[in-house]
């Protein structure tokens, strides 16, 4: 197939029929798309051409690229939500979805806490709190490395059960019976971490999304806090705010 010479620039005309094979579903998520040269091929065009075209679908957030494997439709496409906004603690339900997205837990257990989560929570000297760090995947692929931290006071509700199968904060609720009171959300641009870096299939020092959630109960009592560094390749941050009535 050969694209119209025309004065519609050759590398929008590709991403228009790229997007639209990507939207409707042409293209399948867990394959990854033809390769620069094929679409070369197909098409007639160049390879800066084709570059163009990856780059502007790229920007749209439709596509995703894996070093050594190759180039990939981005499971969350313009106005799906990997996160959301909550403006009420009554709403952190909704969070739990991003929650049950398949993880793979590579520690647990009562450590000293790092000097971040002893200052968030307010511990003293010496006390000690359980950790759980591990990585969530979305269509098989890594885009958040993630670590809670679980305040001293409540390491005796951090057994072995529930907490491969449901988000350790409503694990927490459940057994405690603490009632969550308020939750604060920050969310910068750090450089990844050698951990990061290599569970995510980052290169050293490259941008990360980190979000950091600290929840709150009765007598401004910090009982989690949650840091999640996401591979920016892979995750959208989106708010939907409504009128009120």
């Amino acid at each position: 197939m050969r694209l119209k010479r025309d004065q519609i620039p050759l590398y929008y005309q590709l991403q228009q029929l790229l997007r639209k094979k990507i939207l409707s579903g042409v293209l399948p998520l867990d394959v990854p798309l033809p390769t620069e040269n094929e679409l070369c091929k197909e098409y007639s065009v160049s390879r800066t051409t084709v570059r163009q075209a990856f780059a502007a679908l790229k920007n749209e957030g439709l596509i995703f690229r894996i070093p050594g494997k190759g180039t990939y439709i981005a499971a969350n496409k313009p106005h799906d939500k990997v996160m959301h906004y909550f403006s009420t603690v009554n709403s952190l339900a909704e969070t739990f979805k991003f929650a049950y997205l398949a993880k793979k837990i590579h520690h647990k257990g009562v450590v000293n806490p790092s000097m971040r989560a002893a200052l968030l929570m307010g511990l003293e000297p010496g006390e000690k709190i359980f950790c759980v760090r591990g990585v969530r995947y979305k269509n098989e692929y890594p885009f958040c490395y993630f670590v809670t931290s679980v305040h001293s006071d409540l390491i005796q509700y951090m057994g072995s059960d529930g907490i491969k199968d449901e988000p350790v904060l409503s694990h927490l609720i459940k057994k405690s019976g603490l009632q969550l009171q308020r939750v604060s959300q920050r969310i910068k641009a750090v450089k990844a971490s050698d951990r990061v870096t290599r569970f995510l299939g980052l290169k050293k020092d490259d941008p990360v999304l980190e979000l950091e959630c600290l929840y709150i109960v009765e007598n401004d009592k910090a009982i989690e806090v949650g840091l999640n560094f996401f591979n920016p390749e892979l995750f959208n941050y989106s708010m939907d705010l409504e009128q009120k009535k």
